[in-house]
C-alpha cells in the first residue's frame, strides 16, 4: 500500500466530530486570542471557563447560554444549553445531521459521540426538557492530566 493510500484510509475512517472537531464556527486547541467579549466565569477542572455574549442561535435553535473553556489558552470545552421540548429535539436533530447517530445511554434522552480527537456529550433533562450539549478536545484533556500526572509525580 503506497502513502498516498494509507493517508486516503485515514481520511476515509476519520470520524465526523474529528474532521468539524468544533461547534458555532469555533475549533477545538484555537487560541484564546481568537475570541473577543468574553465575559469570564472562574476556574473548574484546571481550565479557564467563559460565557460568549454573542452566540444566541445556532442554525436557527436559540440557545440559553454558551460557555467555553481554555486549557493552557487553548479551546478545550464548548458547552451550549437550550431551553425547552422543540429546542432540544432541533438540537439533536442538528448534531445527528452533523455527526451521525450518537450513542445512547439508558432510556434517558442522553447521547455520545467519541472520536479520536473530541467527545459530544447530549443531555436533556427529562423534567424540564432543557439540553445540554458538551464538546470536549480529548488531545487537551490528555495533555491536562499529563500535566497533573507530573506535578503529582513532583511531590
Amino acid at each position: 500500500m503506497t502513502l498516498l493510500s494509507w493517508a486516503l484510509a485515514l481520511l476515509w475512517l476519520q470520524l465526523p466530530l474529528d474532521t468539524l472537531y468544533g461547534l458555532l464556527g469555533r475549533k477545538l486547541e484555537s487560541p484564546i486570542t481568537e475570541f473577543s467579549g468574553l465575559i469570564p466565569k472562574g476556574t473548574f477542572q484546571r481550565k479557564q471557563w467563559y460565557r460568549s455574549p454573542q452566540d444566541t442561535m445556532w442554525e436557527g435553535i436559540p440557545l440559553a447560554d454558551v460557555r467555553y473553556a481554555f486549557y493552557q489558552n487553548r479551546l478545550h470545552t464548548i458547552q451550549l444549553r437550550v431551553q425547552g421540548k422543540e429546542a432540544s429535539a432541533a438540537m439533536l436533530v442538528l448534531l445527528e445531521t452533523l455527526f451521525g447517530k450518537g450513542k445512547q445511554e439508558g432510556y434517558a434522552p442522553r447521547y455520545r459521540w467519541i472520536g479520536q480527537k473530541a467527545v459530544l456529550l447530549y443531555d436533556q433533562n427529562i423534567l424540564t426538557q432543557n439540553t445540554e450539549v458538551r464538546l470536549e478536545s480529548l488531545v487537551l484533556q490528555r495533555k491536562l492530566e499529563e500535566d497533573l500526572y507530573y506535578e503529582y509525580n513532583r511531590r
